[in-house]
């Protein structure tokens, strides 16, 4: 299958960071994991899509994405585990583990239906749009009127000067 363009590819694969970061954080609260600020979260999501973005030279088949979002959801539990500074209550690591494999598992289902989904519809559209007219090809090489003769006149600037410091100075 055909990859889309550059920019499409990295808009899809911060998506998928976007989804990955996401269910990582609602896995980890879900599991009574604590949480830091807001705004740590967002940016944590954002270096998730950021990271996640690399990847867009490559199709993103079921394996590679089960790589993709298992990584993220590790990185993303570890990152969030750290950030949190008080450690009083610490979650059941079965809950936990169980909470962000069924985070994984549902993220790479989700987006491996939706990626072939999206591909198959800009197929679908691609196909009856009109198609890009084809240059034809040369038969002949390109021939170029010139005059015989060029005029080659020597052009000497009207503004020559010999400016700089006088020769003798009294």
């Amino acid at each position: 299958m055909a990859l889309p363009t550059a920019p499409l590819r990295r808009a899809r694969c911060a998506a998928v960071g976007v989804v990955n970061g996401t269910l990582a954080v609602l896995a980890h609260s879900n599991a009574d994991g604590e949480l830091p600020d807001a705004g740590l979260v967002f940016s944590l999501v954002g270096l998730l899509a950021w990271a996640t973005s690399g990847f867009a030279r490559h199709e993103l088949t079921w394996t590679g994405l089960l790589l993709l979002i298992g990584g993220g959801q590790a990185a993303m539990h570890v990152l969030v585990s750290l950030a949190v500074s008080r450690h009083e209550h610490p979650a059941n690591p079965a809950h936990m583990i169980a909470s962000h494999v069924l985070a994984t598992a549902v993220a790479v289902v989700l987006l491996a239906f939706a990626e072939r989904t999206v591909l198959a519809l800009a197929r679908a559209v691609a196909s009856v749009l009109p198609r890009r007219p084809v240059p034809l090809p040369a038969s002949a090489p390109l021939v170029v009127a010139t005059p015989a003769r060029v005029p080659a006149t020597t052009v000497l600037p009207a503004v020559l000067s010999w400016r700089g410091p006088p020769a003798e100075q009294a």
